[in-house]
């Protein structure tokens, strides 16, 4: 999976979580309720759903259970008291700036409102993006989801107040914006926290050959673990000369280790030199663990201007 189909799944399983919180909010919160009640438990069941298949995108495609439902536990806990959080102080803030200006609702009211709602659903965007990273043990994981998940927050739930304002409340349009503004919301949140990653992650490693070919997996921790093993980073299937635990990817710095962890040295190659310990990488290296090809790519040399070609001689 390149870097474009990353945040095109972050996108579609963020928008699918706001869809189905969309639906399951009209099924169980009544109107009758008190609009704290509402906004409480409504933001709840968004928050995570929304949470659920944002953090889970990952683990989704690699097919992994145990991986799963780590990372289902985490983006749906967190992106429930998230969601709880930002939809009740969004409302909150609405249900003042409406009961102050009264029937007159000023330009600059509106915008406001636009605003807190914003405001509130960054809140929830930033428990979603930073659940991701306690899902993963990775405090650079934890940190791209953090910026990624409140810008995502934040438009997503401009875009939602917005509709809310400018639909009929007594026309059938309404309830189609509440459907269209939640998986806006939930597009943008994980779009946002895909992009930002993808945007910094210090380096990665592609599958050239193997499960998953084609797929991008960004170091972002400081040891990163390959192998077959659900536990861990980099998840190898279906090649049992992959080891549980293969290898690990050390940054120390700029700098990029691969370190055999007690593998045959036969099974663990850089550029079809057997490694027995460690050996530094560079950005193009191939990288060999049992069958499975991986190729580094570092984004530093990729971002170094390229030096002028000189004239040619004949």
């Amino acid at each position: 999976m390149g870097r474009l189909l990353h945040v095109y799944f972050n996108a579609l399983f963020g928008g699918l979580g706001g869809l189905l919180g969309w639906m399951l909010f009209g099924e169980l919160i009544s109107p009758t309720w008190d609009w704290w009640t509402q906004a409480l438990l409504g933001g709840v069941l968004i928050g995570a759903l929304i949470g659920y298949f944002v953090v889970s995108v990952d683990a989704i495609l690699d097919r992994s259970l145990v991986r799963f439902a780590r990372y289902a536990a985490y983006g749906s806990v967190l992106g429930g008291a998230g969601g709880a959080l930002g939809f009740w102080v969004g409302d909150w803030v609405n249900y003042l700036l409406v009961s102050t200006a009264g029937a007159e609702a000023t330009l600059l009211v509106q915008i406001t409102s636009v605003l807190a709602r914003g405001f509130g659903w960054m809140l929830f965007g930033l428990a979603v993006g930073v659940s991701e990273g306690i899902a993963s043990r990775s405090l650079g994981k934890m940190s791209y989801g953090a910026i990624g998940g409140s810008l995502g927050g934040f438009i997503g739930g401009a875009v939602f107040a917005w509709l809310m304002l400018v639909l009929d409340k007594e026309d059938s349009s309404y309830v189609w914006g509440q459907a269209i503004g939640l998986v806006v919301l939930g597009a943008c949140i994980g779009a946002l926290t895909a992009l930002v990653e993808e945007v910094f992650k210090p380096a990665a490693i592609k599958v050239m050959r193997g499960w998953q070919e084609g797929r991008e997996y960004p170091l972002v921790k400081t040891a990163s673990v390959i192998g077959r093993d659900e536990g861990v980073d980099i998840l190898l299937l279906r090649d049992m000369k992959v080891e549980k635990r293969h290898a690990v990817i050390q940054r120390h710095g700029q700098r990029f280790l691969l370190m055999n962890n007690n593998a045959p040295a036969t099974s663990t190659l850089v550029n079809g030199e057997p490694v027995a310990q460690s050996a530094e990488l560079h950005d193009g290296d191939r990288i060999q663990l049992g069958n499975v090809v991986l190729r580094f790519l570092l984004r530093a040399a990729r971002e170094r201007p390229r030096k002028p070609a000189g004239p040619s001689s004949r």
